[in-house]
């Protein structure tokens, strides 16, 4: 039985943070700021942290949370510049309402601040006043746009004889997994260009929060394929709306909107 709750959980790992003198800001972040948060979300939780405190500052979180649960899983992220990330499992919290803690070290310029990226968190604590919202640079931001455009239409063009090649000689799973990465990926970030360029790196992520509805319909169409002629058929469309979309970018530029159907 779950018998602990999202606000029980955000609460706990609030006061623990706020009683943390180390701690110099802390925010939840994730779906909760974008305001998309449901009964399905996890809790994502950022903090700013003394550099030489990052250990024992996850000594004290997961102190707090076994105080609500015993830990049945936690998972340490790898390879991360600048900060720490974990995930904790609560055995009485459910399969869904998972801890994503990341501490942020305090010499690291890092914040993820940007709006148009990590939108709007309730703030939890600013000791030292870092938590100015910040945006990314538009100018540049398009600039760095505009020259994906080419880039993505050269090497969608080179690459769709692979899952063509691969769907002829029968191997299914091969060709499948060329479609999602060279034929939907593509597809979904022209998308972004035109309609959320400053999302573009998201790929085929949030599309439901960035993407007009009936879009997020035809990708997901696209999506899902029933056996190797499906994907044929499937293929041959998302290739023609990649091609309106990489026109459309070609003359009118990133954020000119989406062509109509």
């Amino acid at each position: 039985m779950d018998t602990v709750t999202r606000s029980q959980l955000v609460g706990a790992l609030r006061r623990t943070l706020q009683a943390i003198d180390a701690v110099d800001a802390a925010w939840e972040g994730g779906s909760t700021a974008f305001a998309g948060d449901d009964a399905l979300s996890d809790v994502d939780v950022v903090a700013v942290v003394a550099d030489e405190a990052v250990e024992a500052t996850f000594a004290q979180i997961e102190f707090a949370l076994h105080s609500l649960s015993p830990v049945t899983l936690r998972h340490d992220v790898d390879g991360t510049t600048g900060f720490a990330q974990k995930f904790y499992r609560l055995r009485d919290a459910g399969e869904f309402l998972v801890v994503d803690l990341v501490l942020i070290r305090r010499s690291d310029p890092l914040l993820f601040r940007e709006v148009e990226l990590h939108g709007r968190g309730p703030i939890w604590l600013d000791r030292r006043s870092l938590l100015v919202e910040s945006h990314l640079d538009a100018g540049r931001d398009h600039t760095q746009a505009l020259a994906r455009v080419p880039v993505l239409a050269t090497a969608f063009a080179m690459f769709q004889h692979i899952v063509t090649k691969e769907r002829l000689r029968g191997h299914a799973v091969d060709a499948l997994s060329f479609y999602q990465a060279m034929t939907l990926r593509p597809l979904a970030e022209a998308l972004r260009l035109l309609h959320c360029p400053q999302r573009r790196v998201f790929g085929l992520r949030y599309l439901a929060r960035d993407l007009p509805a009936d879009s997020c319909a035809r990708i997901e169409a696209l999506a899902f394929v029933r056996d190797l002629d499906d994907l044929a058929a499937k293929h041959d469309a998302a290739r023609l709306w990649f091609d309106r979309c990489i026109d459309r970018l070609q003359r009118l530029g990133p954020g000119s909107g989406l062509p109509d159907r």
